[in-house]
């Protein structure tokens, strides 16, 4: 769909250009009858360059791709106003370029998605960090010996402490085991100091309509929202149990994307097997618990609890979460294992897909 708004919005720009030929003469231009002076034709000629930059500043995902594209949008509309037999039906590349400029403008409002996701963020990052030695061998003692291997392999030894993290995820999602994927993005932060926080926002979208989602945690208790254009509710789910789910979801984010931060939390642990271990995790009154399950190198490899409820737009129940792990590599120099699957299992013993994440960029100790 972008590839295809991109050319849409190019073309559309460069037929302007026909405005421009007519009126400085450049080519004959027989599909234009209206008369085009040469101070319009410059405007024509402006209102070219506005959508073409603009669909190039899409194209890449420039930010400010609306601010080419808006005033090219109303000038355009305005020259086939004047030139309405001759060009009225580029009225309607107007209208789908008006679109997401109309999605832009309800994304922006205080209360949308991005706008609280980004408000949350500067908050969290505004509060004082509490200063800590890096992390010391001797502080792995304390550890499983599988635990143990598995920071080492993550070369936290020698390195800071983690009081937060960002992460930037490319991600397909679906509702069930049958439904089509959905092309997604995510941005992530984590807070491991005292109150822990964890914001995710995810835009993602099926046959052209956009969905965003949110989950929130934050001061003990947990959201997680969906809404279809960023206008309309899907999932609004709240209270204990969700706090509960998210509590699991934070306890994953922490022993996958940074296992040191293990070393300051509330974790007990368990060794259950040769390469098993079972950890829980308490937070704000909450506590979970979850199989770690390593491989012979000492590589997280799986994630499962029973603690984490399946939330969608019609029920709520409980489910067994599980998250695979794969391809360790280093990300701006963390080792982490850049893919990772969201599975339910189901009563029957099936499990299925819900989530694909692969990490874009990890970065931690942020200031923005």
């Amino acid at each position: 769909m972008r590839t295809a708004f991109v050319i849409l919005m190019a073309l559309h720009g460069l037929i302007h250009l026909l405005g421009a030929a007519k009126a400085f003469g450049w080519a004959d231009v027989t599909q234009l009858k209206v008369p085009i002076t040469p101070a319009a034709g410059v405007l024509w000629l402006l209102a070219a360059t506005l959508l073409v930059a603009a669909s190039f500043a899409y194209g890449v995902h420039a930010r400010w791709w609306w601010a080419l594209a808006l005033p090219g949008l109303l000038l355009s509309q305005s020259l086939i106003m004047q030139s309405w037999s001759d060009a009225r039906f580029g009225t309607i590349a107007n209208l789908i370029i008006l679109v997401p400029l109309l999605l832009l403008a309800a994304d922006a409002r205080p209360s949308s998605f991005s706008s609280r996701f980004r408000s949350d963020t500067r908050a969290l990052l505004s509060r004082p960090v509490r200063e800590s030695p890096p992390v010391r061998e001797q502080d792995l003692a304390a550890l499983p010996p599988l635990m143990q291997t598995y920071l080492r392999r993550a070369g936290v030894v020698g390195r800071p402490r983690v009081h937060n993290m960002r992460v930037v995820f490319d991600a397909q999602m679906r509702n069930d085991a049958d439904a089509p994927w959905m092309q997604s993005t995510a941005t992530q932060y984590e807070f491991m100091d005292a109150p822990l926080a964890r914001l995710f926002y995810m835009t993602a979208s099926r046959a052209g309509v956009p969905f965003d989602v949110f989950h929130r945690y934050m001061d003990g208790a947990a959201t997680f929202q969906v809404r279809i254009v960023s206008l309309f509710p899907m999932v609004d789910s709240k209270g204990t149990e969700m706090t509960k789910a998210e509590t699991v979801t934070l306890m994953n984010d922490i022993v996958v994307l940074a296992p040191a931060a293990v070393l300051d939390l509330p974790f007990t642990w368990q060794v259950t097997g040769d390469r098993t271990v079972h950890a829980t995790f308490t937070n704000a009154g909450y506590s979970v618990a979850a199989d770690l399950e390593f491989d012979r190198s000492g590589d997280l490899i799986g994630f499962t609890s029973d603690d984490r409820l399946q939330v969608t737009a019609t029920s709520t129940r409980s489910a067994r979460w599980s998250t695979p792990l794969s391809d360790y590599a280093e990300v701006n120099g963390t080792r982490v294992a850049r893919r990772g699957n969201a599975n339910w299992i189901e009563a029957d013993g099936r499990e299925w897909t819900y989530g694909r994440f692969m990490i874009r960029d990890i970065a931690y100790n942020v200031t923005q």
